[in-house]
């Protein structure tokens, strides 16, 4: 009686071994990747039918499915508006009016531990 594996390798000329070397890998470094302590799973699918009346030929076909387990992806916070719109802020609180301090001018710097004070130019 011959192996599984040998009638395996011979489906589509070694095509099907290969591909499912392929998938194999594939899940590997996916699962690896996520690494959220999920697997994930290969299906094997090996249709055969008659090739013609009679003959004794068959049609040896496959199908192989990957079911992998996927990255999260990343949320936001947003905020819905009366319109159905959604923003990136809020619209209901006030907007603070920040702007940029001139960085060339000296600023003093004051060591809480000792009385001395010292001056430092900041750099951009």
């Amino acid at each position: 009686m011959r192996s599984a594996t040998d009638t395996l390798r011979d489906i589509a000329g070694g095509e099907l071994v290969e591909d499912l070397g392929e998938v194999i890998r594939e899940l590997n470094t996916a699962i690896s990747l996520v690494d959220n302590g999920k697997g994930g799973s290969i299906t094997v699918k090996i249709n055969i039918k008659p090739a013609g009346r009679q003959s004794g030929a068959m049609r040896v076909g496959y199908d192989i499915k990957l079911s992998k387990p996927s990255q999260p992806r990343r949320e936001s916070i947003m905020f819905g508006t009366p319109e159905g719109d959604l923003l990136a802020t809020d619209p209901t609180q006030r907007q603070l009016d920040l702007r940029d301090i001139n960085a060339t001018s000296p600023t003093t710097v004051r060591d809480l531990g000792t009385t001395t004070q010292t001056t430092v130019k900041q750099v951009a």
